[in-house]
């Protein structure tokens, strides 16, 4: 039973057929969304790409609840298949190349809220068709649009019916509403009083409109002059509310204020705690001056963008202290360290990490690189994503921290390796050694590597890589993967459990995060939603 479930879920990551890969949706939903991607001429996806790891396509509850592929030099026309995502909410094509009639089965979607198709060559329905499909759209916020192929071409619109004072309409659309009753012309001087009432509103509206601008300008202006003042411009800034006073750091400003304070540990962004004695102050040329205050502008900037970045899985900045000769950054401290030093404990039998947290804090990491990635502006790349740099929390709940500063930093102060290599060696994509750029992709490397030190238990530094014939990690992990007994990979603290299965899982997924290719590797989103579907 096990070697079948086995053959299985391994087959789930080698082949990655849809029909693998969309057990997680409902077969409608699966079958409907391969004949529209077929039909629309949805660019070629990875064969190992789940539907709703498709970029614009959202999922919810096994469902698909939002189509957005606006732009995408789609050719085709819309099916009838269509009809089959029942609860679609969201079909937004606009800005392609689409054509043919839209299908009267768009009216099965019956949750549908918006349906976009402005700039395309779909031809309007008949008179007689259109009264077909309109009623059986439920009396949602539908807003179905297209460009004027020629004069005679219709343009077609589904809208809400208005109210006789909301006459607001797109340039390209028009209402779908019912033709007004036949009206007597109105008299002269009912137009007068009319347009004065017209020009009396609108100006009314303009002003009330400048005076409550103002009005909130200056409140705002307001509060932040009191804050300024309660932080009495000593360069504290507080991000979270878990301090309360700016007088509890204060400390930190004097220059003894670390001294005896014991160092925790190092990260690629500096020391946690760290006491320097105070440098001689030597004078700076005009232009050195000019350098220095553009470093300290753009640290300044690039440490409050961190500073209002909150998630789950992210180590949030409580504060900052700005210093001339250095920057204090404060964090919530985490009793457990590192992932690293608790993998370490591990491995010296101090303590013990179950299978269920391991992939519990995968997925943690997973989910925090997405949202780095995928879900903030601007866009944040790791570029040092290690054991090390993931702390755990009193749940053991995985928080990825030193993210979003390196870029702003010294040189001298990012590089783990040497002054010329961002990262740590064995976590490091190859592509960076010739481009010497860091992309998301290269963190996707990183966090591969990361996966398979949790199952494997050890470092890609550990002596033991060293004295293999492949003398690497990753090319080691990839040639026992292909063996016929994969599961010496794993651990042995970890064998005998019954979750053999899931390791593995989770080593193929490692070994799709560090392909040579970075074409090749998943995106963060793809990557979490394999991990999901790894059950422990």
């Amino acid at each position: 039973m096990a070697t079948g479930t086995l053959l299985i879920l391994c087959l789930v990551l080698l082949s990655i057929g849809w029909s693998c890969r969309g057990l997680s949706l409902v077969q409608s939903d699966l079958d409907a969304f391969v004949g529209f991607s077929k039909s629309v001429g949805l660019p070629g996806q990875p064969r190992w790409r789940h539907p709703c790891a498709t970029a614009g396509v959202r999922c919810s509850r096994n469902r698909i609840v939002k189509i957005e592929l606006d732009s995408m030099h789609l050719k085709g026309f819309i099916p009838p298949c269509i009809g089959g995502l029942t609860e679609l909410r969201v079909l937004s094509l606009a800005n392609n190349n689409l054509s043919s009639k839209l299908p009267p089965e768009i009216a099965d979607c019956r949750k549908l809220e918006v349906l976009n198709l402005r700039h395309n060559r779909i031809s309007g329905e008949t008179k007689e068709e259109k009264t077909t499909i309109v009623p059986r759209l439920p009396p949602r916020r539908h807003r179905l649009a297209e460009e004027k192929i020629n004069s005679t071409g219709p343009s077609i619109n589904i809208a809400p019916k208005s109210s006789p004072q909301s006459g607001n309409r797109t340039r390209n659309s028009t209402a779908a509403v019912a033709p007004a009753s036949p009206r007597t012309t109105p008299k002269k001087k009912h137009k007068k009083r009319s347009a004065t009432k017209w020009v009396a509103g609108f100006v009314g509206g303009a002003l009330t409109g400048i005076l409550s601008g103002l009005l909130v300008s200056l409140l705002f202006r307001m509060a932040k002059n009191i804050i300024r003042g309660r932080r009495k411009l000593s360069g504290i800034e507080i991000f979270s509310p878990m301090i309360k006073r700016a007088e509890d750091l204060e400390f930190l400003e004097r220059e003894d204020g670390v001294a005896s304070l014991e160092i925790v540990g190092r990260g690629g962004c500096g020391e946690k705690i760290i006491s320097t004695p105070a440098q001689d102050v030597v004078d700076l040329s005009e232009e050195d001056s000019k350098l220095l205050g553009k470093r300290m502008r753009q640290i300044r900037s690039e440490i409050q963008t961190v500073g209002h970045i909150r998630h789950r899985n992210l180590l949030p900045l409580l504060a900052h202290v700005a210093r001339p000769d250095c920057h204090y950054l404060v964090y919530e401290y985490m009793k457990n360290g590192s992932l690293q030093d608790f993998l370490n404990e591990v491995s010296a039998g101090r303590r013990e990490l179950e299978w269920a947290a391991r992939h519990r804090i995968a997925c943690g990491i997973a989910a925090g690189l997405e949202y780095l990635h995928l879900h903030h502006s601007p866009r944040i790349i790791h570029r040092d994503l290690k054991p090390a740099n993931v702390l755990l929390d009193d749940d053991l709940v995985a928080r990825i921290t030193d993210f979003g500063l390196a870029k702003g930093l010294p040189e001298a102060n990012t590089h783990m390796t040497t002054s010329n290599v961002v990262g740590t060696l064995g976590f490091i994509a190859p592509e960076y050694h010739q481009t010497l750029k860091f992309t998301v992709k290269c963190d996707i490397y990183s966090f591969g590597v990361l996966l398979a030190v949790l199952v494997v238990g050890k470092l890609p530094s550990d002596a033991f890589f060293q004295s293999t014939e492949e003398l690497s990690m990753v090319k080691w992990l990839r040639n026992v993967m292909g063996s016929p007994d994969p599961s010496r990979a794993i651990n042995a603290t970890l064998l005998g459990n019954g979750y053999e299965d899931q390791m593995l899982l989770l080593l193929k997924i490692a070994c799709f995060c560090t392909v040579d290719d970075p074409k090749e590797r998943p995106n963060s989103k793809e990557v979490r939603t394999m991990l999901e579907q790894v059950k422990h």
